[in-house]
């Protein structure tokens, strides 16, 4: 068996073998493959021209703080039936992570099937979706909505990406990890909208851009995510009489609250990476011994130091785990050891509290939560 990124896009084995195991409805399925496989990585299993699996690198561009990566979105991760349970999985996965580590790509991310599969790879939540069920406005119901304001929603203008991108930034302002939702973003939102029936939407208020929320549609029922307004009560009361007798399911946004599910898992991919992006609270030095069983450049005695609120994490002795190529040093001694998945729920600030407990040096670490993922491919 050998692992290979594709080169050649050959579209149809992947979109046969993709359409097989994940069964997406055929307008998403084109969507996918003419705009997002356009431009992802796939790697694939292969023993000779047969494929046996693969996986699907899907680049977005992330806000770190000051920084700006693009980091890949792990999806459509797949071996075929016959296949499965003999580790090809397993080597697909340990490539990608050990090339994103080449690559000097401090986090990783997916939204699992089954967060068995990929707990021990390392990954864990960092994000949870706030998802909400709401009930539109029935035919009697007499409520007038704010249309007499001179209040509508319309298909979002292309001319109007730009001005669509600032307004939503200001909403991303809380997070400290997000995509940033740039032209190219807003683009591809909208086909995926277009696909499920729907479209990128902006609601205005007279001329004032008060709103915005991509849409799509399934029988009954409506889908609504990036929905941010600065007027969230009045565009909710839109939303309730544009979408009269159907379902409304909200994904995130500011108009409502609803219940929080675990969705994203990430996992550190590389470690030193993070000094760019963590902050401390003071001035500290400390060593502690880094296990990650995949990644085997990234296992080793990490030293981490804070100076003037900035962080700067180093590896300076390889000899106990045979990795961390850089930074070599005489000195063995740690104080502790953690493993790779427990940094990332500090990092990211996800469910921390045990782990901090257990290793509270670590307390003096600004974690780089809360973050803002809401991509499904």
């Amino acid at each position: 068996m050998e692992l290979i990124y594709q080169e050649e896009k050959e579209v149809k084995p992947v979109y046969d073998m993709y359409q097989k195991i994940f069964e997406d409805p055929e307008e998403f399925a084109k969507y996918y493959f003419e705009e997002v496989y356009a431009s992802n990585e796939v790697l694939l299993a292969r023993e000779g021209q047969k494929i046996l699996g693969m996986i699907h690198l899907n680049p977005y561009h992330i806000r770190t703080g000051e920084k700006t990566y693009t980091l890949n979105y792990i999806v459509a991760v797949a071996v075929w039936k016959e296949y499965r349970r003999q580790g090809i999985m397993a080597a697909m996965l340990t490539k990608c992570l050990n090339d994103m580590h080449q690559k000097r790509q401090p986090f990783t991310y997916l939204m699992p099937a089954n967060k068995a599969y990929y707990e021990p790879f390392q990954f864990t939540f960092v994000m949870d979706w706030e998802e909400t069920m709401i009930h539109s406005m029935n035919d009697s119901d007499k409520i007038i909505p704010a249309i007499q304001q001179d209040a509508r929603i319309v298909t979002a203008p292309e001319e109007e990406y730009d001005r669509i991108t600032i307004f939503l930034e200001q909403f991303m302002q809380p997070y400290q990890i997000y995509t940033i939702p740039d032209k190219q973003y807003l683009r591809r939102l909208s086909k995926e909208s277009q696909s499920g029936e729907g479209n990128l939407m902006v609601y205005y208020e007279g001329e004032q851009l008060t709103g915005v929320f991509a849409e799509s549609f399934e029988d009954d029922k409506v889908y609504i995510r990036w929905a941010y307004s600065t007027q969230p009560e009045n565009m909710l009361n839109e939303i309730k009489y544009r979408y009269k007798n159907k379902k409304i399911y909200i994904t995130e946004g500011n108009l409502t609250k609803g219940e929080k599910i675990p969705k994203i898992m990430a996992r550190i991919t590389d470690l030193t990476a993070w000094g760019e992006i963590l902050h401390g609270k003071s001035d500290f030095t400390f060593r502690i011994l880094v296990k990650d069983p995949y990644i085997k450049d990234q296992n080793g005695v990490y030293q981490f130091q804070c100076l003037n609120h900035k962080i700067s994490i180093q590896c300076v002795d390889s000899s106990k785990e045979n990795a961390c190529k850089e930074g070599r040093s005489d000195a063995q001694e740690w104080e502790d050891e953690i493993s790779i998945d427990e940094l990332t729920q500090v990092f990211f600030d996800n469910n921390a509290g045990q782990i901090l407990k257990q290793h509270e040096y670590l307390k003096d670490i600004v974690p780089a939560g809360p973050i803002y993922i809401s991509e499904e491919v």
